[in-house]
């Protein structure tokens, strides 16, 4: 009898103790994770972290992207505003400034917003159901940025990504999509050359049809030389750099051939190059 008993007394013991640490956690998890500015997922913790920006990039940073700056600007405030918004899908070649434009853009509007950022990695895309269902708890408005996505035609990641847009964007008005690709329809293999010509049409639109939810599409492309070079002399006096400008020009169309791209990455990687020497 007295056995029964205490066994029991044990369990009732044991299931308030898991809830005890259950209210912890939950209690915990709603002081540390969710506050303002910018937040990453980790798979391994279920968890959200905040990221701390060693240099904030803001708008000014980034040349000859006014365009994109403005579209972007007011639509996030729009947002922000309780106002109609889209989502938005930034693509086009590789460092011309697609990230630096969206994480550059909410630096500025946290000044006089309170809002989330939420960075979802590719590899972490399977975990985006439940990500969403614990964001979706929140009042905050929150941006989702997912950087440099790209599927397969058709792959189970695809279905997945375009089921999640389209589901959170009719439910929730507090969560908005930023995404970059260096993809237009974020699809990267050629899957006409391996379809005939009747099957084409079905494809294509089966390919926009993740697109297609993105009400702004914001393309980015290389620079010409004459842009690359005046973006190398922007960053060399950022970073004062000594050096001769024609020389400078000179080190920016070999390192622009070396690199195979006239990009703003590579503009500054240049630059940061050269400080090794001075």
């Amino acid at each position: 009898m007295k056995k029964n008993i205490q066994a029991e007394i044990i369990k009732s013991l044991d299931e308030i103790n898991r809830s005890i640490i259950k209210l912890y956690k939950s209690r915990l998890l709603k002081k540390t994770i969710f506050g303002k500015g910018f937040l990453e997922w980790s798979n391994e913790e279920k968890n959200f972290f905040k990221i701390n920006q060693e240099k904030k990039l803001i708008t000014n940073d980034l040349l000859y992207l006014d365009k994109h700056k403005n579209i972007l600007i007011r639509n996030t405030k729009q947002f922000l505003k309780n106002k109609p918004a889209n989502s938005a899908l930034l693509w086009g070649a590789r460092g011309t400034g697609k990230s630096s434009l969206i994480i550059s853009v909410c630096n500025e509007l946290k000044l006089n917003y309170s809002f989330l950022v939420v960075e979802i990695k590719f590899f972490q895309i399977n975990f985006l159901p439940l990500i969403l269902r614990r964001l979706e708890k929140e009042k905050e408005k929150i941006i989702i940025f997912c950087d440099d996505f790209s599927f397969e035609f058709n792959d189970e990641k695809f279905i997945l990504f375009k089921n999640i847009i389209e589901g959170s964007l009719r439910n929730n008005t507090n969560i908005i999509f930023y995404v970059t690709s260096n993809f237009r329809h974020l699809v990267r293999d050629n899957v006409n050359s391996k379809n005939n010509v009747s099957n084409l049409k079905d494809i294509n639109e089966n390919i926009t049809s993740l697109s297609d939810r993105f009400g702004i599409w914001l393309g980015f492309h290389s620079f010409n030389q004459k842009q690359y070079n005046e973006i190398v002399s922007f960053y060399a006096n950022i970073f004062k750099l000594k050096i001769e400008d024609a020389t400078l020009q000179k080190k920016a169309a070999e390192w622009a051939m070396l690199r195979g791209s006239n990009s703003g990455r590579e503009a500054l990687n240049l630059v940061k190059y050269l400080m090794l020497y001075e």
